[in-house]
């Protein structure tokens, strides 16, 4: 008896394991798993195999969502009035509505095609033409198959990446389909919504932009510009001053790019074109107010977040309307700097210059306190304070005001990690340029 629990235990953790791996796939997995049956239904019904890919991709965050994992549902499909199958309750346009569940993956793709076919609100579709991808994106949002306003956007967007294409002149062709990959059934229940962690596996659309030629975004007028450029470049390349440019791409200041970077020539919009934005790994707020050509200002306004929060992986942005509550933050999201916080130091160091020349038994100076304590140790004094606290406290006034630089920083790095400009870098170490050694040390407080 007890052999055959030790069986089932390690059956168990081995099945654990494999269900595990099974969910974490990416897009190109998703669609190497799934073409063989879209083409096949293509030819049985009509549905192109690329619209019916970049749904499944689309819905389904490539199969990592927490609906397509407990209920084999790869196309969002509710249970309406005339659905009699089981069913499964999940949190989407409102709470714990009620999707279809299906027995296995082949069911969910025949069922999506006969939920088109069959459906008087989507018969004009079969009027296009099946290689006319984006008349089918469009007329399904028309027909009301998504609430998105993005919805057809985002299906071309994902065909013409992915080349799904292929798999549409594939099975308009009479060459035969490949065989597929096994299909994998579907693992036992997770938590009733999906978890930040599966958001965080969906692999994210790349973009390409067009390199050396203006374009738009959100109908703003923006360039792709490279690593190390000057904006100053930019600037008198396109007639438009300097602090102009800074301010409509929310920078504070000249200096090299230190990445590639998509900077606009006009104004940013207050709202995006798209409902929301999904974060993806090392994606900062900035990055995301270009890359949807909405003002920082108004990301942080619409999503409830603070200068310095950081939006972790996997976390939607609202773009349009208000978020209702702050989305979940990353590691790289930093204090807000409080200017008025700025003149703590030298009220601390006024403090322990008091305390110092009081256990010297001298008057206390009127004069504005230094950037550092004096030097002078003070004699212990009955009743002043210990030498080993006294210097305790000169320490206190004197720590983390020198950096020492290291490989690959920059000046522009080192002041925003210590929250200063290039400027004051600049200044306080008599530097008439960017040019800084490794192991040179750097004034970084004053």
């Amino acid at each position: 008896m007890q052999v055959k629990s030790y069986c089932l235990a390690i059956c168990m953790v081995i099945c654990s394991a494999a269900t595990a791996t099974a969910q974490n796939i990416s897009t190109t997995q998703y669609i190497d798993r799934y073409k063989g049956i879209a083409m096949e239904e293509m030819r049985r019904s009509g549905v192109p195999a690329a619209i019916k890919l970049a749904q499944g991709i689309l819905e389904t965050q490539s199969g990592n969502g927490w609906l397509v994992l407990n209920s084999n549902n790869h196309f969002g499909i509710k249970c309406k009035n005339n659905w009699t199958g089981k069913s499964v309750n999940y949190d989407d346009d409102a709470r714990d509505e009620c999707f279809r569940k299906y027995d296995s993956p082949e069911d969910s793709w025949k069922d999506h095609s006969d939920f088109l076919r069959n459906n008087p609100r989507y018969k004009f579709l079969f009027d296009y033409k099946p290689d006319d991808y984006k008349s089918w994106a469009y007329g399904l949002k028309t027909a009301g198959y998504a609430t998105s306003r993005t919805y057809p956007q985002q299906l071309i967007q994902i065909i013409e990446n992915y080349n799904l294409q292929q798999y549409t002149t594939l099975a308009m062709s009479n060459q035969p389909i490949p065989e597929g990959p096994v299909f994998v059934a579907a693992p036992p229940a997770a938590p009733p919504r999906e978890s930040a962690a599966a958001r965080e596996d969906y692999e994210p659309v790349k973009v390409n932009y067009p390199q050396n030629t203006v374009f738009k975004i959100n109908g703003k007028k923006v360039i792709y510009v490279k690593e190390g450029t000057a904006l100053i470049q930019v600037a008198n390349a396109h007639r438009i001053r300097l602090s102009n440019l800074l301010k409509m791409n929310d920078l504070a200041e000249d200096v090299p790019l230190e990445k590639d970077m998509l900077i606009f020539l006009q104004g940013k919009s207050k709202k995006g074109k798209n409902d929301f934005h999904v974060v993806t790994p090392g994606e900062t707020l900035h990055d995301i107010a270009q890359a949807e050509g909405v003002q920082l200002r108004w990301l942080r306004k619409r999503n409830k977040m603070e200068e310095g929060d950081q939006p972790a992986a996997g976390e939607k942005i609202v773009l349009d309307g208000y978020a209702s509550s702050k989305p979940r933050l990353g590691s790289n999201s930093v204090a807000k700097v409080d200017e008025h916080k700025d003149l703590e130091p030298k009220k601390i160091i006024k403090d322990i210059r008091e305390e110092i020349e009081k256990a010297n038994n001298a008057p206390v100076a009127a004069q504005e306190a230094p950037a550092a304590p004096p030097v002078a140790t003070p004699k212990p004094r009955p009743g002043g304070l210990p030498p080993e606290m006294v210097e305790d406290l000169k320490k206190i006034g004197t720590e983390g005001q020198y950096h020492t630089v290291a490989e690959k920083e920059t000046l522009y790095s080192i002041s925003k990690k210590y929250n200063i400009t290039v400027a004051q870098l600049q200044a306080w170490n008599n530097l008439s340029d960017n040019g800084i050694k490794i192991g040179q040390q750097l004034i970084v407080r004053k």
